[in-house]
């Protein structure tokens, strides 16, 4: 039999499920229901974490906890649904980038969301690349860059006239803000050094 809240596992499944996605969130926030979805994924080892406040929720494979060597061992044996993927010298740029402008604009405290236009986008990534004379060869990077925070549910594109995006907060679980500043460093003394 159909449960009420399939077609939030599905989403889980699929990714980030934010506040917005109106049907689904109002589902998974019911207790009785928010309770059975994380005993369903506790099943095969992953925990839903949901944060209230910002407005979303995803699926976190559980970390192996340092039990007695048996367990430990069977914990090891299983299998892993949620694969973590080595990021691009480009995509890792924009996250920090993005994370960034998060931070700013929460401190400004103008607007509850973080946009930026294309053309802004752009230019930050710029001022951490090398300096090259094909341009076509950096946007396409840039470009790329782009779709795949977007796949990865970091940046959301939104239907305006000009070419913008939005910040989506979810970036705040994965990028921890004290440590953005010490990696944009680090990204521009790589940039320096390879000019040399």
């Amino acid at each position: 039999m159909k449960k009420v809240y399939s077609n939030v596992l599905i989403s889980l499944l699929k990714g980030i499920v934010y506040s917005h996605q109106e049907e689904i969130w109002n589902t998974l926030m019911q207790p009785e229901h928010e309770r059975d979805i994380r005993n369903y994924f506790a099943d095969i080892h992953l925990d839903v974490i949901i944060d209230k406040a910002e407005g979303y929720a995803y699926l976190k494979q559980q970390q192996s906890q340092t039990a007695g060597e048996e367990e430990s061992s069977e914990q090891e044996n299983i299998p892993k649904l949620i694969r973590r993927r080595p990021l691009t010298f480009h995509v890792s740029l924009l996250c920090l980038l993005l994370r960034k402008h998060l931070i700013e604009n929460d401190q400004e405290g103008e607007s509850a969301k973080a946009i930026l236009s294309r053309e802004e986008i752009d230019n930050l990534m710029k001022l951490y690349l090398k300096e090259t004379s094909n341009e076509a060869n950096t946007q396409k990077q840039i470009d790329s860059a782009i779709k795949k925070v977007i796949d990865e549910g970091f940046l959301r594109q939104m239907k305006t006239e000009q070419e913008q995006y939005e910040v989506n907060r979810i970036i705040k679980a994965f990028v921890n803000a004290d440590q953005v500043s010490e990696w944009l460093e680090r990204y521009k003394e790589y940039v320096t050094q390879s000019k040399k």
